[in-house]
């Protein structure tokens, strides 16, 4: 295993990490099979892109009562122009119709 250098460093010690990568794993035990793997797999794609849809619809929300508040008084402007806020509207609606899909694909692949 290669050893990073201190050469061009002024600290006297060596590198020495303090930590190691773990892979993230879902369960502890025992192992899933594929079938399983591929439904906790796009779980998690889920879980990410609902987080990440929320967290978006949020900020939006505040960045428009933001933008509300400094018509009326001298409050900081918004952070977002109407031409981006639109893009991120767009971006948010279509990647939730991208989720509805595949969600609807593996109901019926479970009904089916």
């Amino acid at each position: 295993m290669a050893h990073a250098s201190n050469a061009g460093c002024s600290c006297s010690k060596p590198y020495r990490p303090t930590a190691q990568f773990k892979p993230f794993e879902w369960l502890q035990g025992e192992p899933l099979d594929p079938s399983q793997q591929s439904h906790a797999a796009f779980l998690n794609d889920a879980r990410d892109a609902v987080q990440g849809a929320h967290t978006l619809a949020q900020l939006l929300a505040w960045d428009e009562d933001r933008r509300d508040a400094a018509m009326s008084d001298a409050d900081p402007a918004p952070l977002f122009d109407p031409c981006q806020r639109s893009a991120l509207n767009r971006f948010l609606s279509v990647s939730l119709a991208l989720l509805h899909a595949r969600i609807e694909s593996q109901c019926e692949a479970l009904t089916g």
